[in-house]
């Protein structure tokens, strides 16, 4: 699914990317933003996924809402 290779590979990816960085570099600066990425890749598995979902449908739904002009004034 798209949603998925958008929220949990693409963050895979950079987390790999940044520590193979801070590996060839020397440099410590790069391991924070890695752990980050692995730390949300960690939550996204636990249950994130369901939780983004849920955002994302609410987003589309109230943005389709907007557009329609269905507004408190109706």
């Amino acid at each position: 699914m798209l949603f998925d290779v958008v929220f949990f590979g693409l963050p895979l990816v950079l987390a790999v990317c940044l520590g193979a960085h801070a590996i060839r570099e020397k440099s410590a600066e790069f391991w924070r933003p890695s752990f980050s990425f692995l730390a949300y890749c960690t939550f996204y598995l636990v249950g994130g996924r369901e939780v983004l979902l849920y955002l994302v449908c609410g987003i589309i739904m109230g943005g389709a809402w907007a557009s329609v002009g269905l507004g408190p004034g109706v």
